[in-house]
């Protein structure tokens, strides 16, 4: 995208990217450094599922999970004391600094779309229908809702507050780099969607499972 480039049709920005995860963040700050003019939609945190419910987190739990099972075959090493009950592991401990940790990196990728002179967009970004009058007046159009507090009101209160507050954005060029979610089988009474959750749900674990049988076999299961 070449920011000094006029076609003579006016637009908000040359590239929307829909999506603020690892691929739609570099994509937009390299564009930005281009000289185009960029914005990012995003409704959840910044970094997608790397940062929040991936890679990163991913690293703390397994090394929490090394540490518990050098910890465990100390013995045959000469050390002792495991067997006494002297360790003792905190789960809510390593979850709060885990998610402390998180959103410090939250804070940096905010801080660098910044400094690139990228415009975040909170809310849920959706295109728009043509207004089919038969004028190409270029790009393309988005639809930006701000997402609303889920804890107050009626749900149709808050749809139409949405709708009173939504903007649309036009860009040269739309990037969809909205990630994706599991689906989940519903099983033969519906009901596994209960007693079941996915590989983002294992972060928001209270407490730590004395037992879980995991589904799968791929490189996420196995870790």
């Amino acid at each position: 995208v070449d920011g000094n480039y006029d076609d003579g049709k006016k637009y908000d920005f040359d590239l929307l990217v829909i999506g603020a995860g690892s691929g739609g963040i570099a994509s937009a700050r390299r564009a930005a450094s281009y000289g185009a003019k960029v914005a990012v939609v995003e409704m959840g945190l910044l970094g997608g599922t790397c940062v929040n419910v991936g890679c990163v987190p991913k690293k703390v739990m397994w090394n929490a999970a090394s540490i518990s099972e050098t910890l465990h075959d100390m013995h045959h090493y000469g050390f002792s004391g495991y067997e006494s009950g002297a360790v003792r592991f905190d789960w809510g401990f390593i979850q709060r600094s885990r998610d402390a940790y998180i959103e410090r990196l939250n804070d940096i990728y905010d801080r660098n779309m910044i400094n690139s002179g990228v415009t975040r967009l909170t809310g849920k970004a959706s295109l728009a229908q043509s207004d089919n009058d038969g004028v190409d007046d270029g790009g393309v159009k988005v639809i930006v809702t701000p997402i609303g507090n889920s804890g107050g009101g009626q749900q149709s209160d808050q749809l139409m507050q949405q709708q009173q507050q939504h903007q649309t954005i036009k860009a040269k060029h739309i990037l969809l780099a909205t990630g994706g979610y599991p689906e989940m089988p519903q099983g033969t009474d519906g009901s596994i969607p209960r007693h079941a959750i996915s590989s983002d749900g294992f972060f928001e674990l209270e407490t730590l499972p004395r037992r879980a049988v995991v589904v799968g076999a791929g490189y996420i299961a196995v870790e």
